[in-house]
């Protein structure tokens, strides 16, 4: 049988469409098998502490009338519904977020965005003057902000900003009208700081193409701060914390209205937290780096925000003297089955660290969570079986793929993933930096084995039914192919484009054959049909 156009447009067709068909049910089933492990998650591996901290004055934390030394915790929720692409695109079109250019909208009066078309920042707010005769004066205004300056008019000669990010810390608070907001171009390589009090912009200097650093965000650092919680608790002193006593202890985020005078936070695309001097607008040296949480297949490479499902970072500060001592870090891992919790001194040296364990042991040493998420309780096994099987129906090509892709996606998005599979076991391994790249394949196809088996078992049945009603050798040979590679997709779309013929019996071979080709597509027999001789004479009635 010659293939035709109609024939191979009509294959590609059905088998695109067969995809998404069948990518879509397994994509609520692995979501299910992940909610159902996170259902199983106990608390006591979903939190991890520190106690003391580690970064108050020795005088404090060894007060003898101390009754608890300071404590930081940070814990996990994983939302079941984080996969949900529609749910993050809303997510993200909220002020300040990812897809929408708003920053702040505290009131109809009040809001600042980021104009694409121009590369200018807007910033519209009721401003309150104090007259002489101490009547308060309120006046809508408006600022438009490029690199180059602010006005209250558009004007080209602002300049246009390229791709910006901005401290969003200060939006929170209404400190953004007096206070000094801190920006950076990520094209442009320069530091901004804006004053709208008195209308003017600072430009720092610009950093050069060998600079290692790469800065993505400033001010409070966080991603996806609904799945991670950081908490910080004072000392105390007969039940009563030393934040409401005489010397009272802050950290940026718990009390919006202090910042540390001198220095903000900015995380690095490698990982790498440092210090930005507010007045020179010039790094002033490392701050600390987030942590590396646990996975099931342990990798001795730093974390990148990228890897990370989540992460906060705190800074901590005296309100006395406001000084700069130190911050606390934490993550979620790209599974979100681990937690690392990480305390830096004012040098940016990490002191102290935590990670989730359970408290189910293996001879003598503890379990870290992201393992005992999948294999360590009742019933989880079970699910973690079916996860992998599921994953394993997945087109083999597909899923090859998504071994070799492992580390280009961010950390959220392949939980949303349709077709690739970054969340999958196979990909874990290829995100392993342990072994080298041999053992690492090796031991990514023998994860992907039930896959490549029902392939192979597919196509022999593919190629046997193709012989029997009569596709060319060459045809075959691209059914085999297609579905040793796309596995269950490929054998479902043979079957909805199998040729529909009614077989007859070959008179010479005794096989199914095609009525409508010349020989026999079994025994190449000729198709003999017997010539009807009409006869020499009729009986007619009468």
């Amino acid at each position: 049988m010659k293939l035709s156009t109609n024939y191979i447009v009509r294959v590609l067709a059905t088998g695109f469409v067969v995809l998404i068909l069948l990518s879509i049910p397994l994509f609520w089933a692995r979501l299910l098998c992940n909610v159902g492990l996170y259902l199983w998650m106990p608390y006591e591996i979903k939190s991890a502490a520190i106690e003391p901290s580690g970064l108050l004055p020795d005088n404090l934390e060894n007060d003898p009338n101390i009754e608890r030394h300071s404590r930081v915790s940070a814990k996990m929720e994983i939302e079941p519904l984080l996969p949900i692409g529609i749910i993050e695109y809303f997510e993200s079109t909220s002020p300040g977020q990812s897809r929408s250019c708003l920053i702040l909208s505290s009131s109809e009066k009040d809001w600042a965005y980021f104009d694409n078309k121009s590369g200018q920042f807007v910033f519209r707010y009721v401003e309150t003057k104090i007259m002489p005769d101490s009547d308060k004066l309120k006046r809508e205004v408006q600022y438009y902000i490029g690199p180059e300056g602010i006005s209250e008019l558009p004007d080209k000669t602002l300049g246009r900003f390229i791709e910006p990010i901005a401290d969003n810390s200060e939006f929170k608070t209404s400190l953004w009208k007096s206070s000094k907001i801190i920006l950076y171009d990520k094209k442009l390589r320069h530091f901004f700081a804006i004053n709208l009090k008195d209308r003017n912009i600072t430009k720092g200097p610009q950093l050069s193409e060998d600079d290692t650093h790469r800065p993505i965000d400033i001010g409070i650092l966080n991603k996806n701060d609904d799945i991670l919680d950081l908490y910080w608790m004072p000392p105390t002193i007969n039940n009563q914390s030393i934040y409401s006593r005489k010397l009272r202890i802050h950290i940026t985020e718990r009390d919006p209205g202090y910042r540390p005078d001198r220095y903000i936070l900015v995380l690095d695309k490698s990982g790498r937290i440092d210090l930005l001097d507010k007045e020179t607008l010039e790094f002033a040296g490392p701050a600390g780096r987030l942590p590396t949480p646990a996975t099931l297949f342990p990798t001795y490479k730093n974390a990148t925000p990228d890897d990370l499902l989540a992460y906060r970072v705190l800074p901590v500060a005296l309100k006395e003297d406001h000084k700069y001592r130190g911050l606390f870090a934490a993550t979620v891992n790209w599974e979100g089955t681990a937690l690392a919790l990480a305390v830096f001194d004012a040098n940016g040296v990490p002191i102290k660290s935590d990670q989730t364990w359970t408290s189910v042991r293996r001879g003598n040493r503890r379990t870290h969570s992201s393992r005992a998420v999948l294999f360590g309780f009742p019933g989880a096994p079970a699910i973690t079986i079916g996860k992998f099987l599921l994953e394993n129906l997945h087109p083999p090509i597909l899923f090859l793929a998504s071994y070799f892709t492992a580390g280009s996606f961010e950390a959220a998005s392949g939980h949303r993933a349709l077709f690739l599979l970054p969340n999958s076991f196979v990909a874990m391994k290829g995100r392993d930096a342990r072994e080298n790249i041999a053992a690492r394949f090796l031991y990514a196809l023998l994860l992907m084995s039930p896959s490549i088996v029902l392939a192979i078992l597919l196509a022999l049945r593919v190629s046997k039914d193709a012989a029997i009603v009569g596709l060319s050798r060459k045809t075959r040979r691209w059914w085999l192919f297609g579905t040793i590679t796309f596995g269950l997709v490929g054998y479902i779309t043979y079957r909805l484009t199998r040729p529909k013929i009614t077989l007859v019996t070959c008179a010479n071979c005794g096989k199914p054959r095609r009525p409508d080709t010349d020989i026999c597509h079994r025994c190449g027999s000729k198709w003999d049909v017997p010539e009807l001789i009409p006869p020499a004479w009729r009986v007619l009635n009468g």
